[in-house]
C-alpha cells in the first residue's frame, strides 16, 4: 500500500516500498484464508460433498501459508532498507523535526490520519526517538518473527480442521468448540491488525519528518495538487 511506505530519506528506497507490499499482502493473504474458511462452512452447511468442503479448508491453508511467506519476504525487505541506510550513511531526522511526539500524535489523531491507538503510538515514538529508524527496523523485525510463529500455530489447526471437514463435523466442531481453532485466529488476527495500526503510525511519522526536513509542507496542512502541463 503506498500510503503507508516509510521514508526515512530523501533518497528513495525501493526495499521502503516493498516491505509494505508485502506486509500487507500478508494481511491480505489472512483475510482470503478467512474467506475460504467460511466457503468451507457454508458448504458443509448446504450439504455439500466433504471433499468440497476439504477442498476450500485447503485453500485456506494455503493462503495461511502464503501470508507467512509474505511476511518473511517483510523481514528481508527490512534488511535490505537497513543495508542501504547504513551505505548511505543515513542520519535520522526525529530530533531536528520533531519536538513534542505526543502532540504530533494527537494532531494526527485529530485529523483522522491515524487511528487512535496511544500505546502503539508511544513504542514507536521511544523507539524513534531512542533508536532512529533502525529502531523501527528492529521493531517490526521482531513483531514479523512473532507473527510468522503463530501463523505455523494456525496452520496446525488447519491440518485438524480438514480432518473434522472430511468427516462432514467442520461446523459443529468449530462452533460448538470441539476444535480450538477460533482462539488460535483471533490470536493471529489480533497481532497482524495490531501491527498494521504500529506500521500506519511509524509510516505516519517517518513521512511528517520527511515533509517537514525537505519543505514539502505537513500531512496536517492541505495542499494544492500542481499538474505539470
Amino acid at each position: 500500500m503506498g500510503g503507508i511506505n516509510h521514508q526515512p530519506t530523501k533518497k528513495m528506497f525501493e526495499f521502503s516500498t516493498m516491505l509494505s507490499q508485502y506486509f500487507t499482502g500478508s494481511i491480505a493473504k489472512l483475510m482470503l484464508a478467512n474467506c475460504h474458511l467460511e466457503d468451507a462452512l457454508l458448504a458443509e452447511l448446504s450439504c455439500s460433498p466433504s471433499a468440497r468442503v476439504a477442498f476450500f479448508m485447503d485453500r485456506a491453508k494455503l493462503e495461511i501459508s502464503d501470508s507467512a511467506r509474505l511476511l518473511e519476504n517483510s523481514i528481508n525487505a527490512l534488511d535490505q532498507l537497513a543495508n542501504q541506510m547504513k551505505e548511505i550513511e543515513y542520519a535520522d531526522t526525529s530530533r531536528s523535526t520533531v519536538s513534542d511526539y505526543e502532540r504530533l500524535g494527537s494532531e494526527l489523531v485529530q485529523n483522522s490520519l491515524i487511528p487512535f491507538n496511544p500505546q502503539s503510538w508511544e513504542i514507536v515514538s521511544k523507539v524513534r526517538h531512542e533508536e532512529s529508524f533502525f529502531g523501527i527496523c528492529e521493531l517490526f523485525r521482531e513483531r514479523f518473527r512473532d507473527i510468522i510463529a503463530t501463523i505455523h500455530e494456525v496452520e496446525v489447526m488447519f491440518d485438524l480442521a480438514k480432518e473434522y471437514a472430511e468427516r462432514g463435523n467442520l461446523v459443529a466442531a468449530i462452533d460448538e468448540n470441539g476444535l480450538p481453532f477460533r482462539p488460535s485466529f483471533f490470536k493471529l488476527l489480533t497481532k497482524l491488525t495490531e501491527t498494521l495500526v504500529m506500521f500506519a503510525h511509524s509510516s505516519a511519522m517517518s513521512t511528517e519528518m520527511y515533509y517537514r526536513e525537505e519543505g514539502y509542507g505537513s500531512l496536517l496542512s492541505e495542499q494544492r495538487v500542481s499538474i505539470a502541463a
